[in-house]
């Protein structure tokens, strides 16, 4: 481009000079001067246009992976969070918040992507991570929990502090009751335990002295069956007078009027001896 400037400077001054008579001598000279820097200017051309490199196509420019989002974000009184934003449409989301489970999603068509934490009892942070042609992103954001949760959790604790604390007085109670209970039981099933042996040992002191009384007076019976009997041996045949009581249907007669087998009598008769022995009578197996 410079050559050629120079060429029409050379061109114009050539033009002015042209127009004077002394310059007419010198015109062959000038022209062949002309031709020359004509040739040189298009040879300087033509050694440009093989040196010049084609230009290159315009190459696309790759677009830039962002996030736009609210770098905090507050939970509503119900404990959520929502956290949303914008980013490459169809793009790969990943959200890693404290105490939560990790989230992940897609964003729309228009970009837009929304994840929600929820019962958020206290402020956290989280890491938001997004994934598009191979490019990544990373973002970190951080969340508050509402002050109005926050005071309907410590209610709720609360609240749930002074139930177990009932509880575990109801059960101490109840355990009272139930170890009471059980003294009281042991206590009763010791003294039916301790009753029953008084009566098993009166019981058995009772038999037993029955059992000696009885003895006693089998061998006080057996005595003085002994002794009538040898006192009748002794007595003389004239004794068959002497007088015993009968009843009116027993089959026995009785020397002594108190004897055993008289006790349900409804009354006595006195006989002789021999009047009761005459009667099939026998003596009473007491005397």
């Amino acid at each position: 481009m410079i050559k050629l400037a120079f060429i029409f400077i050379f061109l114009g001054i050539l033009t002015f000079f042209a127009k004077k008579t002394s310059f007419k001598k010198g015109m062959p000279l000038f022209l062949a001067i002309g031709m020359v820097a004509i040739i040189l200017a298009g040879c300087s051309a033509s050694d440009d246009e093989l040196t010049k490199e084609e230009p290159t196509a315009t190459q696309e420019k790759a677009p830039k992976l962002s996030i736009k989002s609210e770098g905090t974000f507050q939970s509503d009184e119900n404990g959520t969070v929502t956290i949303s934003g914008k980013t490459k449409p169809t793009a790969e989301l990943t959200l890693v918040a404290t105490g939560q489970p990790d989230q992940t999603t897609t964003s729309d068509a228009k970009g837009n992507f929304s994840f929600a934490l929820t019962e958020v009892p206290n402020d956290g942070t989280a890491t938001l991570t997004t994934t598009w042609k191979s490019q990544n992103e990373t973002k970190n954001i951080t969340y508050q929990a509402n002050p109005a949760y926050k005071a309907k959790l410590a209610k709720i604790e609360q609240e749930k502090q002074v139930a177990e604390a009932k509880r575990i007085e109801a059960e101490k109670k109840e355990q009272e009751r139930l170890v009471a209970e059980a003294a009281k039981a042991k206590r009763e099933e010791n003294a039916r335990i301790a009753e029953e042996n008084r009566k098993a040992e009166a019981k058995r002191i009772a038999d037993q002295q029955a059992a000696a009384q009885k003895a006693r007076e089998a061998a006080a019976q057996k005595e003085a069956e002994q002794r009538r009997q040898a006192a009748t041996e002794q007595q003389p045949a004239d004794n068959q007078g002497e007088m015993v009581y009968i009843t009116a249907t027993g089959k026995r007669y009785h020397f002594n009027q108190n004897c055993r087998g008289l006790n349900n009598s409804n009354g006595e008769t006195q006989v002789t001896l021999s009047d009761a022995q005459s009667r099939g009578l026998t003596k009473c197996k007491f005397e």
